[in-house]
């Protein structure tokens, strides 16, 4: 597998902070060639916040950005997205 990064992304929904938690949690996103993301992982390294509210609304944001497609692409590329939460 190789890397996706950032720059590749096309959609990048914004997570609603319902939670009232404040904090970072990074995902960790495996891309198909399409640019759809096929899993997403929260709360991995670099995460500061171990809150399931957070990493829900995070994980379900992850799932709905989209990247550039890329034909030449291995099947499944792996990158990470960063949301930084909060309070409102």
């Amino acid at each position: 597998s190789s890397d996706v990064c950032s720059s590749d992304l096309t959609s990048r929904p914004t997570p609603q902070n319902n939670c009232n938690e404040a904090g970072t949690i990074v995902v960790r996103v495996t891309v198909d060639r399409n640019g759809n993301v096929i899993s997403a992982l929260p709360g991995v390294k670099g995460s500061t916040n171990s809150s399931s509210c957070l990493k829900n609304i995070a994980k379900d944001a992850a799932m709905r950005t989209k990247w550039e497609p890329k034909a030449s692409a291995s099947a499944e590329q792996i990158g990470s997205i960063v949301y930084n939460f909060k309070l409102n």
